[in-house]
């Protein structure tokens, strides 16, 4: 058989026929490969918690360096299913009349509702001032229209409630809807049918290398302190390439220039995607946008972090009842002072005078992965708070509350070469008098549902 030559770097993109078993190529018997994958994970935890959480909970292995995935985000649609009222029926509404509605292009509700169909049944929220709270249920008569633009339909006045209340039965424009059900005659047949597309999304995987390297004359030497000075050297570049990985998947940025490719970090996708939230304002609820805060120190008290939590872990938003929260040093120590000086300790003390309790549970461990963790109880979900070294500089205000069930380390793995952390060694010419060994890291970071996550920049730590 004639043996194929090709000119220059082998890619991935020129391989068209298979490649050998170890799907190397030619690469010399004399180049040994060993694959690190957890072991490196293990190495100093504290240097790169993010990393080390991802690598043990949430690795999912990917065949292609484009991976793509999937969304599903009709578990809000489920929880919340509102709409509002564009304009209002003139007068007071009366049980048994038919009107017509359109739906309102509210900023929490949009003009254009694909949802909608015959036979549901709402409620309008009439009243809702200090004289009281009153509602209007109504029936969806007609197969609703949709333009793209917006939506419109009949619907007919069923009943009116709490006549004790002043204008009680009268609609006004941005009148709040809530879908209580569906209703049908006897005897009826099938309802119309809606149904929610599943978003797609994709990420990069990115190549991460480290190399170590040593002349033959230095690796013959013994040197005072570490008589091996390559093992030395040799656990330093691990560290670094650790940490490297720890940076991209916080800061980085999805990117593809030419060959090269860039995976998208936590924090670089919320800032890239998301106007902060600033000072006292309310956190704001957007599909596919995470929660991000911007905000001094005074703004940020207990009340104001125990109404953001009310949002953040919303079950409609689709995340779960745990955050692992990253912060940086100083704002471990802004916690600690919160709240007349001791926020997680004396304040949380049973029988405790002179302070206002707080009413969150907290507990102090040892984590599973080697990090001190403080874990914090409170009635909306729980916190797991990590120091994140590299959170200083200009964020060394950080707090991220990451929801570790939407996000996945994604190592390249397929046609039996395993990507994820590996060394090769001897990657040195033939012609050189040294040895040089490279770490080489092929994966990059999927985050989904970016709603479940938020960033607090606490401003001047």
């Amino acid at each position: 058989m004639a043996v194929t030559y090709n000119q220059g770097t082998l890619k991935s993109s020129d391989v068209t026929v298979a490649a050998t078993s170890a799907d190397v190529g030619q690469a010399p018997d004399r180049r040994r490969l060993y694959n690190f994958g957890d072991r490196v994970a293990d190495l100093a935890p504290e240097e790169s918690p993010f990393f080390v959480y991802l690598s043990k909970v949430a690795k999912v292995p990917t065949d292609d360096s484009v991976f793509r995935y999937l969304e599903n985000r009709t578990k809000i649609n489920w929880t919340s299913r509102n709409f509002y009222v564009d304009g209002a029926p003139t007068g007071a509404v009366t049980a048994g009349t038919s009107y017509a509605f359109t739906v309102d292009d509210a900023a929490s509700s949009p003009a254009s509702i694909d949802w909608l169909v015959k036979g549901m049944v709402f409620s309008v929220n009439t009243v809702d001032s200090t004289a009281g709270w009153s509602q209007s249920i109504f029936r969806i008569e007609s197969s609703p229209s949709d333009n793209g633009a917006d939506t419109s339909f009949t619907g007919k006045c069923i009943e009116v409630s709490n006549s004790n209340v002043t204008g009680y039965a009268t609609l006004a424009d941005n009148d709040q809807c809530q879908v209580i059900g569906t209703s049908f005659a006897e005897g009826s047949g099938a309802p119309d049918v809606w149904s929610a597309e599943i978003e797609d999304n994709y990420g990069y995987t990115q190549i991460f290398k480290t190399a170590a390297e040593m002349t033959g004359t230095a690796l013959a030497t013994r040197f005072r302190g570490y008589a091996d000075e390559f093992q030395r050297i040799w656990a330093e570049k691990l560290r670094e390439h650790k940490v490297d990985i720890e940076r991209a998947m916080l800061f980085g940025q999805k990117a593809r220039v030419t060959s090269v490719q860039y995976t998208e970090g936590i924090v670089g996708h919320i800032v890239k995607n998301t106007n902060p939230t600033v000072d006292d304002s309310d956190l704001s609820f957007t599909s596919g946008a995470a929660y991000y805060r911007s905000v001094a120190q005074s703004e940020l008290t207990y009340d104001r972090l125990l109404s953001d939590l009310e949002v953040i872990f919303d079950p409609a938003r689709g995340g779960s009842g745990d955050r692992l929260v990253l912060c940086s040093l100083p704002v471990v120590s802004f916690f600690n002072k919160l709240g007349d000086g001791k926020f997680l300790y004396e304040s949380l003390q049973p029988g405790t005078t002179n302070v206002t309790p707080f009413r969150w549970n907290y507990e102090e461990k040892q984590g599973a992965f080697g990090h001190r963790v403080m874990v914090i109880d409170t009635i909306h979900g729980r916190m797991n708070l990590v120091k994140e070294p590299l959170f200083r500089g200009i964020a060394s205000g950080f707090m991220l509350m990451a929801d570790m069930s939407n996000c996945s380390y994604r190592p390249l793995v397929g046609n039996g070469t395993n990507r994820d952390t590996h060394v090769i060694t001897n990657v040195q010419n033939d012609d050189e008098d040294l040895r040089k060994d490279m770490i080489l890291t092929e994966a990059g970071l999927e985050v989904t549902l970016p709603e479940t996550h938020a960033l607090y920049n606490v401003e001047s730590l």
